[in-house]
Formats: structure tokens, C-alpha cells, sequence
């Protein structure tokens, strides 16, 4: 099993917010450039980037291709210093045209009929990881409010910034609602973070899909998509949470997490 790892973009969120209690220059110099992927954490100042491919070989993956923008020196020098943990190749993605756009990406850089993706700035449960991997189908991972507030200290209103999964009475994907209404959250609503298993039809649906109204091309949009031309995508629970780097204000957040062990499980 293959993974994608999404790593081309630029974090705005990070460059807008206050790096100044940042602790380190490379932290803080991170957080300028918003390389969320390449932000080190964690007891030993290993980049996000690092922890992840760690993860995905944890969980049981082959090889991994991380899709990045056409300079992307820092990642090349991230991984020389840091050996990736499974074997690592990277795509190019020539412009930031939205997920859809670097899911096709890495998808044309390999032969595999299906693959993994995940966010290359998140670090998700091991167990979740292995969870998609080891389905036959396309499949999407669904973290409970409840458990993203308790393992992750996300508040409601964050959680409202990614997309509500809605599916059937036997599991199967129905739609996903991004940027639902903090006051149609629930404990038990489920939360998409990203984390997909996904094949050849999908792939064809991202190069496909119409762009958004922010003018990019929407890996949700392409799902669904998918799913209405005869996919079918398996929602699996995770009850556990993610470890997110999109502020300055995560990484220490994240870092202390990363001492006793994060979100392995």
C-alpha cells in the first residue's frame, strides 16, 4: 500500500499567526514561511513531515509519495537529514490547485490501483491508518467530535472548519457537508480530517472535478463526484483524535503530545 502525502501547500493560517513564543529559530522560521509539513516538533525537533511517514510505515505501508511544490528544497533537505522510515519518492505539483489537484498528482506517480492519503502536517492514530489499509474498497476515516475534543483540544468552532460525514444505515459514504454549522455539531458527529483510502476511479474524478468557488479543485467535490458516478467509499469510525499543525499556536500543543507518545494508538 501506497500513500499520498499532501505537502505542497502553503499554510496562511500559520504565516498569519504570532510566532514569537516559538521557542527556536527553525520554529519560527517555519512558521514565517508557513511549511506547516517541515515545522519541527516533539522532544527531539523532528519536522511534522518526519512523524508522519513514521506513522504511515508504523501502520503498515509500502512506500510513500509526497506531493510538493516545484521548490522544494526544504522537503529534499528534511528528508536527507531525517531518513524517511518507509520508502519515499516525490511528485511535483506545479501550481497549489486544491487537494483534488495533488491527490491526482500522486496519483500519477505510481501504478497502484488503490492508495492511501493523508495530510502531510496531520498525524493521525496508527491504528486508523492500518484501518483504511487493510479495506478493499475506497474508504474515509471519521473522528467523533467528541473524541477530537478530548484527544486533539479541539474546540466546536474548529471542528466546523472541516467537513461532516454523512452516511448510510450500513456505513457506506452518502455526501460530506464541508464547513457545517457550529449548532449542527454534536458530540457524535463525524469529522473528515483527511484521511482516505482511495483508487483509480477517484483519481480520474479529481482530474475531472469543476473547481470551487475559491477557484481550486476540491478533493471533496471530487468523492462525491465519484460516488455519484458508482463508488463506493466505507466509513470507518476513529474514536480517537489527530494531531494538527495549522497555528503557531499548535506546536507547542503538539510537541508536548509527541512526549508521552501522541495519538499512536
Amino acid at each position: 500500500m501506497t500513500a499520498v502525502v499532501l505537502a505542497a501547500g502553503r499554510g496562511r493560517r500559520m504565516q498569519t499567526s504570532d510566532p514569537s513564543t516559538l521557542p527556536t529559530a527553525a520554529q519560527r522560521d517555519a512558521a514565517a514561511r508557513g511549511l506547516k509539513a517541515l515545522m519541527p516538533v516533539g522532544p527531539d525537533g523532528r519536522p511534522v513531515l518526519h512523524y508522519a511517514l513514521d506513522r504511515l510505515a508504523a501502520a503498515g505501508c509500502d512506500a510513500a509519495v509526497v506531493v510538493v511544490p516545484p521548490d522544494h528544497d526544504d522537503v529534499r533537505t528534511c528528508l536527507a537529514r531525517w531518513p524517511a522510515a518507509v520508502p519515499t519518492r516525490l511528485a511535483v505539483q506545479p501550481s497549489p490547485r486544491g487537494t483534488a489537484d495533488a491527490v491526482a498528482t500522486g496519483a500519477a506517480a505510481m501504478t497502484d490501483a488503490s492508495f492511501l492519503v493523508v495530510n502531510g502536517d496531520n498525524l493521525y492514530p496508527v491504528g486508523a491508518i492500518a484501518a483504511l489499509a487493510a479495506l478493499d474498497t475506497c474508504g474515509l476515516a471519521a473522528f467523533t467530535c467528541a473524541g477530537l475534543e478530548r484527544d486533539s483540544g479541539f474546540t466546536v468552532d474548529r471542528m466546523a472548519a472541516f467537513a461532516a460525514v454523512e452516511r448510510d444505515d450500513r456505513g457506506w459514504l452518502m455526501t460530506l457537508r464541508e464547513k457545517p454549522a457550529v449548532a449542527s455539531l454534536t458530540p457524535s458527529s463525524r469529522m473528515s480530517l483527511n484521511l482516505w483510502r482511495l483508487d483509480r476511479a477517484v483519481a480520474q474524478a479529481c482530474r475531472a472535478v469543476a473547481p470551487s468557488a475559491r477557484g481550486e479543485y476540491e478533493l471533496p467535490d471530487a468523492v462525491r463526484l465519484a460516488v455519484a458516478r458508482g463508488t463506493r467509499v466505507r466509513v470507518v469510525d476513529v474514536e480517537g483524535g489527530v494531531l494538527d499543525v495549522t497555528t503557531a499556536a499548535d506546536v507547542p500543543v503538539v510537541s508536548r503530545a509527541l512526549i508521552g507518545g501522541g495519538v499512536r494508538r
